[in-house]
C-alpha cells in the first residue's frame, strides 16, 4: 500500500509546485529580464528617442541622397568631400560651445531649436548653386547636429537607472538606425515617385531632401515634450580647469580611439553610395535597398550588444565586434562580385555599429556626472575633426586611385583603434546593468 502511494502520479498541486520551481530556460530568461527593463524606461526617454529617430531621419535622408544629387549635377567627389568636411567641421567647431550651454540651456530648448536649424541647413543646401554656399549651409547644419550628439548621452544617464541603461543607450542608437531603415527604403522610391512627376532627376532629389528637412521640424516637436530642466550644474571655470587637469590622461584614454575610427570611417563611408553606383552600375533605387538591408543588419547587432556586454564585458564586446568586421572591409576594396561585395557590406555595417552604443555608454559610465558634458563634447570633438579631415581626403583618393587604397587605408586606422582601446582598458571592463566600483548611479 505505502508502495503504491510512492509511486502514485503527482497531484496536480504538486505538478503545479514543480513547474514553478523548474528553471526559466536561458533565452526565456533573457526575453523577461528584457521586457522588464523597457518596462522600467521613463516617459522623458521615450520622448526623446522618438526626436531622436525623426531628426535621424533627416540627417540619413540627407547622407544617403545628397552625394547622388550632387552627382547629377555635375559635382566631382572631391567637392563632395569638402561639403561633407564642411559638415563635420561645423559640428566641431560647436562641440564645446554646446558642452558649456548643458548647464544653461534646457535639453528641451537645445534640441528642439537645433533640430529647426537642422532643417533650414538641409533645405539651405538644395536651394543655392555656388559651391560656397553650399559649403556654408552644410557648415550651419552641422553646428545644429552638434547639440543633439552633446545632449544625448548626459540625457539618458540623468532618466535612466544602471538596470536599463545599456538597453537605453542601444534603443537610442536603434532608433537612428531605424530610421535609416526607412529613409533607404522611402528615399529610392520617392525618388522615382518625383522623377515621374517631374521629369527631373535633380528636381527629385531636391524634393527628397526637402521632405527629410521636415522630418527634422516633427522631430523638433517631439523634443518639446522633453522638461525644461537643467542636465548639469553650472561649474566655475576654475573648477573645470582642475578636472580637465586632473583627468586629463582619463580623457585622452576615452576619446583618442574614437579619434581613430573617425579617421578611417571618413576616408570610405560617406562614399559607399556611390561605391555601388561606379562599380557595379546600381540605381539610386537599388542603392537605397541594400541601405535599407545594411540598416536592419546593424539594428540586430545592437539589440543584441547589451547582453553581449552583460555576458563579456564592455570593453570585450567593443574590441572584438570591431576587429570581426575588418576582413569584410577587405573584401569590398578588392571584389568585383556583387554578392560578395554586398555580404561584406551587411555584415561589416552589424559587426562595426554593435559596440558604438556601448562604447558610449562605457565612456559615460567611467566618469561622474559633473563631467559628462565634456567628455561627450571631446568624443564628439574627436570623431568629427578626424571624419572632417579624411573625408575630404577619401574623396580625392577615389578620384585619384579607386575604392581599394582608401578602404585599406580605414582597416589600418580600425586596427589601432582597437588595440588602443584594449590596451587602455582591459583592466577595467564594465558588464552592462551592473555598477562598476567608483561610479554613482545618477540621480
Amino acid at each position: 500500500m505505502a508502495a503504491t502511494r510512492h509511486n502514485a502520479p503527482p497531484t496536480p498541486d504538486l505538478e503545479q509546485d514543480n513547474r514553478e520551481r523548474m528553471p526559466l530556460p536561458r533565452t526565456s530568461r533573457w526575453f523577461d529580464e528584457y521586457i522588464d527593463n523597457l518596462r522600467r524606461i521613463s516617459p522623458e526617454s521615450w520622448w526623446f528617442l522618438l526626436g531622436t529617430m525623426l531628426v535621424s531621419l533627416s540627417w540619413l535622408t540627407f547622407m544617403l541622397l545628397f552625394n547622388l544629387y550632387m552627382k547629377e549635377r555635375g559635382y566631382p567627389e572631391g567637392v563632395m568631400g569638402q561639403v561633407l568636411s564642411a559638415q563635420s567641421f561645423g559640428t566641431m567647431a560647436m562641440a564645446i560651445p554646446a558642452a558649456y550651454l548643458i548647464s544653461r540651456l534646457s535639453a528641451r530648448a537645445a534640441l528642439a531649436w537645433s533640430s529647426v536649424g537642422v532643417a533650414i541647413g538641409f533645405t539651405w543646401v538644395t536651394l543655392v548653386d555656388a559651391k560656397g554656399l553650399i559649403i556654408a549651409a552644410a557648415f550651419m547644419a552641422g553646428m545644429m547636429l552638434a547639440f543633439s550628439r552633446v545632449y544625448s548621452s548626459p540625457f539618458l544617464m540623468k532618466y535612466t537607472t544602471s538596470a536599463e541603461r545599456a538597453i537605453v543607450f542601444s534603443l537610442s542608437f536603434a532608433a537612428s538606425l531605424g530610421s535609416g531603415l526607412i529613409a533607404h527604403l522611402g528615399a529610392g522610391s520617392l525618388h522615382k515617385l518625383f522623377t515621374d512627376l517631374s521629369g527631373s532627376s535633380v528636381e527629385a532629389y531636391r524634393w527628397v531632401l526637402w521632405c527629410g528637412a521636415g522630418c527634422g521640424l516633427l522631430g523638433a516637436l517631439a523634443f518639446t515634450r522633453l522638461p525644461s530642466g537643467i542636465l548639469a550644474h553650472r561649474r566655475p571655470r576654475e573648477e573645470w580647469r582642475r578636472a580637465m587637469r586632473a583627468k586629463g590622461g582619463l580623457f585622452f584614454r576615452l576619446v583618442f580611439p574614437s579619434f581613430l575610427v573617425g579617421l578611417g570611417a571618413g576616408l570610405i563611408i560617406p562614399f559607399l553610395n556611390i561605391y555601388f553606383r561606379d562599380r557595379f552600375g546600381l540605381p539610386t533605387q537599388t542603392i537605397g535597398v541594400y541601405y535599407a538591408m545594411v540598416q536592419a543588419s546593424m539594428i540586430v547587432g545592437v539589440l543584441l550588444g547589451p547582453e553581449l556586454a552583460r555576458r563579456y564585458g564592455m570593453v570585450r564586446t567593443i574590441v572584438w565586434s570591431e576587429i570581426a568586421s575588418l576582413p569584410f572591409m577587405a573584401v569590398l576594396a578588392f571584389t568585383q562580385n556583387l554578392t560578395a561585395a554586398t555580404v561584406a557590406f551587411l555584415a561589416r555595417g552589424a559587426l562595426m555599429n554593435l559596440g558604438v552604443p556601448i562604447s558610449n555608454n562605457y565612456l559615460m559610465e567611467r566618469v561622474g556626472p559633473e563631467d559628462r558634458a565634456t567628455a561627450n563634447s571631446l568624443s564628439l570633438l574627436s570623431w568629427t575633426s578626424s571624419w572632417a579631415i579624411t573625408a575630404a581626403t577619401g574623396g580625392w583618393m577615389i578620384e585619384k586611385w579607386g575604392y581599394a587604397p582608401p578602404l585599406l587605408a580605414g582597416c589600418g586606422f580600425y586596427v589601432v583603434s582597437s588595440l588602443s582601446y584594449y590596451l587602455f582598458f582591459r583592466n577595467e571592463d564594465i558588464h552592462a546593468g551592473r555598477m562598476s566600483p567608483g561610479l554613482v548611479d545618477p540621480e
